[in-house]
């Protein structure tokens, strides 16, 4: 596999991984739970923002969209 279809793995896992942690947000009962939660699926979202960055600097350097 190559390293663009990698990265668009990566960044597939990270979205089901933060869909994963807003649903656990939502059916937690109490508010440390949630919050931690909250967090899990926020630093999912940076996670693939920076593989996103990443994602668009490798198809600049190959020549792709």
């Amino acid at each position: 596999m190559d390293v663009i279809k990698l990265m668009e793995k990566a960044i597939e896992n990270e979205r089901r991984a933060r869909d994963m942690y807003h649903e656990g947000a939502a059916a937690a009962e109490d508010p440390e739970t949630r919050s931690i939660f909250e967090q899990l699926a926020r630093w999912e979202e940076d996670h693939e923002r920076i593989l996103r960055d990443r994602l668009a600097t490798l198809r600049l350097i190959k020549g792709q969209q």
